[in-house]
């Protein structure tokens, strides 16, 4: 069984990297942007201009994703069980006995995926519309899944396990 615990860690083990890409590309382009090769020459030699636009771009990243990470670390973990109402840091697997989805509700950084374990585990978060319309619900609730999730054998997706 995946521990959640092992989940946020490895969250936030993939977004300090993103965040580290992030830092350095945008010095990259800063230094670009500042060069003595990026001066215009004529109206249409933007080199200089295009590096700033990325250096700022990437600086907003960084930021962007320092608040992921911050929100990440102060994220209390609930033990869901079957009898809980679904809801945030909730891990469930969904689909059929032939076919499952592993899915972590999380606050942000949606549609990030990570490996644990062998497994591959889909980030989503509650502006997602799956985690939508699992948030609040129950294990045995009669969910239409399947507009969210399409499975090999054209089965309706069913959610198997929550915790």
């Amino acid at each position: 069984m995946i521990e959640k615990q092992q989940i946020l860690v490895r969250i936030v083990e993939t977004l300090e990297h993103d965040l580290n890409n992030a830092i350095n590309s945008a010095e990259v382009a800063r230094l670009d942007a500042i060069d003595d090769q990026s001066v215009a020459e004529t109206q249409y030699d933007t080199l200089g201009i295009e590096a700033s636009y990325l250096a700022h771009g990437q600086s907003k990243r960084a930021e962007n994703l320092k608040a992921q990470i911050k929100q990440y670390q102060r994220l209390e973990l609930k033990k869901y069980g079957q009898d809980d109402e679904i809801g945030l840091g909730c891990l469930l697997t969904i689909g059929s006995s032939e076919q499952q989805n592993i899915y972590f509700i999380g606050p942000c950084a949606g549609g990030l995926k990570i490996d644990l374990e062998g497994q591959k585990i889909l980030i989503i978060t509650p502006q997602a519309p799956l985690a939508a319309t699992l948030i609040g619900k129950y294990h045995d609730d009669n969910l239409e899944l399947g507009k969210f999730i399409h499975l090999n054998n054209n089965q309706q997706p069913k959610i198997l396990t929550i915790c």
